[in-house]
């Protein structure tokens, strides 16, 4: 993504992606909710449970919703992004689809790589979504170093993956999901090196901001807290001593949440200016500009539509705490009705995970850059970074 000048009205914001209010509240916040649901969990001793149907009620359904009132709800999407609305619902089919190839089979491994693959993706959205909105504030911050923005892909890439390897080969229910059996012996290794990566990037990037500032060249605050929250989120939730006393679907709440306040309020923004800013023809949009008119109604949406979805789950037992509901119907390879179910339900993240990736694409959409008020329209049509 190449850089893109500031115009005179958006100087002031010094960085910031909205403002010095809103982004902290979208980085410190969102980072803050991260961290207290893994306190409350590690140290306050709440149930997994409790916190992940909190995590799913509160942000995360409602995140998937910010979505749909983006492009479906959106009356000028429909007429401009049809095939890709009407196309990506393919994602809700590839759940059912390695269900049955199991089936077929007679084994349960095409399931369980659909399941793996549909993990690895979520996590992988994370990642790229922070990769998305570091680029925005290097663009915000007029930033043309190519070694600089080269250094911070790498710190911020190895930041968040290290950390997740070494969570990934040593905690147990990682382990048993990639087929690691019996006591530990390289892996411990493994993590120790992922640790110590992330440590002599965050070191050299440090260095690089250090000479940055004695130099008299301007070092971007608002784009380093961001890194340091997503990568300092990271350490954290993986680091073994603390990821040994997590449940396993804890991980997904811890590393989400942060994800989840970021996306709101990227979606918020990008909602007051396209929908309502003025002079803005709101009937033209649809029902768009009447799902976000106030925070509290775009909130309730998002809530409605996460206890409709997450309730067809539930009622097939397909989600944690759901399990009275499972009829326990096998219906071949040792599968039941609840795990395709399971399969299907993951068709809304997938869905989610692919749509975005599509229409954030801020290196190519000229109308995109005037909603998030980038400052001038993209200089290419090449490819680039996502925001989320």
């Amino acid at each position: 993504m190449s850089t893109l000048p500031l115009t005179a009205s958006e100087a002031p914001r010094a960085g910031w992606l909205v403002d010095r209010q809103h982004d902290l509240i979208s980085t410190v916040g969102g980072a803050c909710a991260s961290l207290a649901l893994v306190g409350l969990h590690v140290w306050g001793g709440v149930s997994s449970l409790a916190l992940w149907w909190a995590w799913v009620l509160v942000l995360d359904g409602p995140h998937l919703f910010a979505t749909v009132s983006r492009t479906y709800l959106d009356a000028r999407e429909w007429k401009t992004r049809r095939g890709l609305l009407l196309g990506s619902l393919g994602w809700f089919a590839l759940g059912p689809l390695c269900f049955a190839v199991s089936t077929v089979v007679g084994s349960k491994l095409p399931f369980l790589l659909f399941l793996t693959f549909a993990a690895l993706w979520a996590y992988w959205h994370v990642v790229r979504q922070h990769y998305g909105l570091m680029s925005l504030y290097q663009r915000k911050g007029g930033e043309t170093s190519l070694v600089d923005r080269r250094l911070d892909s790498v710190t911020l890439y190895v930041g968040l993956l290290a950390p997740f390897v070494a969570f990934a080969v040593t905690h147990p229910g990682a382990r048993k999901q990639l087929g690691l059996t019996g006591t530990p012996t390289w892996e411990p290794v493994v993590a120790a090196a992922c640790f110590s990566l992330v440590l002599a990037v965050g070191v050299l990037s440090a260095g690089r901001q250090a000479w940055r500032w004695r130099t008299g060249q301007r070092v971007n605050g608002p784009k380093l807290l961001m890194m340091g929250a997503a990568v300092g989120l990271s350490a954290v939730v993986f680091w073994p001593s603390v990821s040994a006393r997590m449940d396993f679907i804890m991980f997904a709440v811890a590393v989400t949440a942060f994800h989840n306040v970021q996306y709101h309020g990227v979606v918020w923004f990008y909602h007051r200016n396209r929908y309502h800013s003025p002079g803005a023809d709101a009937a033209s949009f649809g029902w768009a500009p009447k799902v976000s008119q106030r925070f509290l109604i775009y909130a309730v949406c998002g809530v409605v539509f996460t206890l409709v979805y997450r309730g067809v789950g539930c009622g097939f037992g397909a989600h944690p705490g759901c399990g009275g509901f499972d009829a326990k119907l096998a219906l071949g390879a040792g599968l039941t009705l609840r795990d395709f179910m399971s399969g299907f339900i993951w068709g809304f993240a997938l869905h989610h995970y692919y749509l975005d990736q599509k229409i954030w694409r801020v290196s190519r959409d000229a109308g995109l850059h005037k909603d998030l008020k980038l400052g001038s329209a993209p200089l290419s049509s090449g490819p680039g970074p996502t925001v989320a």
